[in-house]
């Protein structure tokens, strides 16, 4: 500017205004992340930042060389804003504090909360005093709905607390910051962010003037609606061949190829035919048996089943509790009913409770289902704990339980097995390689894709379109041929994908017929049948401990959030009695 800028254009006033629509837009991904109902920790994230733009706004609109720039009730807007998202987040902290069992702390985050929000109102109250208006009526509806809802969870909360958890309540100084997530970034224009190349644009140029105009000429850019609607149509192609031709048929074949290894159970014939000197065990195997031994064997999953059915037994418990409690108010309700007559006016038992009741038989299907699950998990662990057991071995031990075909198959056959093995082995590198292929493919693809801008080529054929007339209509249909003839650029995907499609056919039916010769190639009964059966039995052993274990670690993450919802439920049934009695 060739003079000083006026307040308005101040560094002061336009960081203002800069934190101010960066506090908008950031609450607006804050909106659509609880429309999406994200984790409360990541939205709590998104808020505390919100609430940090609101403020830097402020501060930066109270300086005093910029005080008489934005209105009074703007200053208040940001301040509310400001508390109003402070709230939110440890709202919103408060909840993810339950899922991690910290009840004190989630005491201590909603008193916080409480605490922004009469400050928020006490604001109000002052603002509107002095007969200053400005201060949006949608902004004190979300502030009254906020605190109902923080109030209700905090009498909940410490009543929770005071009955069974019985934790601390932390100070405020001594809870955790909240981290921060920033999802906005303030980025000019380009013509502002870069003024000299819209100074020298020489497109249009006056004998009166010595300089080039700023900027286009007004509506130079505007195209008829059919080229948009074009422009739809060709990216709603262009992202069928992409997502379904290219990497939807990559993601199949790829899927096709691990269920056959499994169909074939080659992973473990590989595994079991690693020892090419048939003395000793696999390296893998001893490291399995060591992993095993160190965490306790079958023991340890019987007694984690045991505690997961302990929990299971006190949910049922407890949630039988509820239901009796709904039962005696039931009851009572109608005694009273029948003593009073109409007196008796309060709604009845069932319409009071009904929501309760409903959730008492969410919860017990819940428990049924879970139950049933256990018993898969059981039957599971059955079967497969006398093999683990069996890695609880020492190694010495371990390698005398394995048969072991040394001096055996003298009649040639075992040179002409492992042949076989080594050639099931490279068709499974060869496999592996085409991977690392597709997965280059689709990056290509992806790459062009993101690149692959229509816009001018629509710009060229609408003007041809409408040399002759500027009123001629333009459809959609009348680009087919140019629809045709840029997505030719993605026949090379397609073919490299059937080029994929068949070396995957001929390397299954190679894979097929080696391991078919391999099983033929076995005696059966031979030591060393035996001994890859084994050696396959313990592997697949290993595989059996580690699901079994993450089924109940899961199992048990069920029952601890299903207890929480049915002490919820418990306290709630009893509320309702309690409050009957008097």
């Amino acid at each position: 500017m060739r003079i000083s800028p006026t307040i308005d254009m101040s560094s002061y006033a336009l960081k203002t205004l800069i934190n101010l629509m960066l506090a908008q837009a950031q609450e607006c991904v804050w909106q659509k992340a609880a429309m999406d109902q994200l984790r409360d920790g990541t939205i709590a994230r998104l808020a505390i930042k919100i609430a940090n733009f609101y403020d830097a706004a402020y501060e930066l609109a109270s300086n005093s060389s910029i005080q008489n720039v934005f209105p009074r009730h703007w200053l208040t807007h940001m301040q509310i804003k400001a508390l109003h998202f402070n709230a939110a987040a440890h709202y919103r902290k408060s909840c993810e504090c339950i899922s991690k069992n910290k009840y004190g702390e989630e005491i201590a985050r909603l008193q916080l909360a409480n605490g922004y929000v009469k400050r928020a109102f006490d604001m109000l109250r002052s603002f509107f005093s002095n007969n200053s208006p400005g201060i949006s009526n949608a902004v004190i509806n979300d502030l009254k709905s906020l605190q109902q809802i923080i109030q209700t969870n905090l009498a909940r909360a410490v009543k929770d607390n005071d009955v069974i958890y019985l934790e601390q309540i932390p100070s405020p100084s001594a809870l955790p910051p909240i981290q921060q997530f920033e999802m906005v970034q303030p980025v000019a224009p380009p013509d502002v962010a870069d003024p000299v190349s819209l100074m020298l644009n020489n497109e249009r140029r006056s004998d009166a003037l010595p300089h080039p105009v700023i900027g286009l000429p007004l509506f130079q850019k505007l195209v008829p609606f059919a080229v948009h609607q074009a422009a739809s149509v060709y990216v709603d192609r262009k992202e069928r061949i992409i997502k379904e031709d290219i990497i939807g048929r990559l993601d199949e074949l790829t899927e096709v190829f691990d269920s056959t290894l499994q169909s074939l159970n080659l992973s473990a014939t590989l595994f079991a035919s690693a020892d090419d000197q048939k003395k000793g065990l696999p390296e893998l195997l001893l490291q399995q048996a060591a992993d095993i031994r160190n965490e306790g064997g079958s023991k340890v999953l019987y007694e984690a089943w045991q505690n997961v059915q302990l929990s299971c037994s006190k949910n049922a418990d407890i949630l039988e509790d509820a239901f009796n409690a709904l039962d005696d108010e039931h009851e009572l309700d109608e005694e009273l009913r029948q003593k009073f007559g109409e007196r008796w006016n309060r709604p009845s038992s069932q319409a009071l409770t009904e929501q309760l009741v409903a959730q008492g038989q969410k919860h017990r299907m819940t428990l049924l289902s879970a139950q049933k699950a256990d018993d898969i998990v059981r039957k599971k662990l059955d079967k497969w704990a006398k093999i683990i057991d069996v890695l609880m071995l020492s190694d010495e031990e371990l390698e005398r339980s394995v048969p072991n075909d040394d001096g055996e198959e003298q009649d040639g056959s075992g040179g002409k097995r492992q042949a076989l093995v080594k050639r099931l082995k490279e068709l499974v590198m060869v496999m592996q390689e085409h991977r690392k292929i597709r997965k280059v493919i689709k990056d290509q693809a992806k790459r062009t894709s993101n690149a692959d801008d229509i816009s001018p080529a629509l710009l060229k054929k609408a003007a041809e379109l409408t040399a002759k007339s500027p009123v001629i209509k333009i459809d959609p249909a009348q680009f087919e041929d140019l629809f045709v003839e840029q997505l030719r650029k993605y026949d090379s995907f397609l073919m490299k994908v059937d080029e994929e499609d068949e070396k995957q056919g001929q390397l299954l039916r190679e894979m097929a017929d080696t391991h078919r010769n391999y099983l033929a190639s076995r005696p059966d009964g031979s030591m060393s049948s035996r001994r890859e059966k084994a050696l396959q039995n313990l592997n697949q052993a290993y595989a059996m401990y580690k699901e079994v274990k993450i089924n109940l670690a899961e199992g048990a993450k069920v029952k601890r959030f299903l207890e929480k919802k049915v002490r919820i439920m418990t306290s709630g049934s009893n509320f309702f009695l309690i409050l009957l009695s008097f």
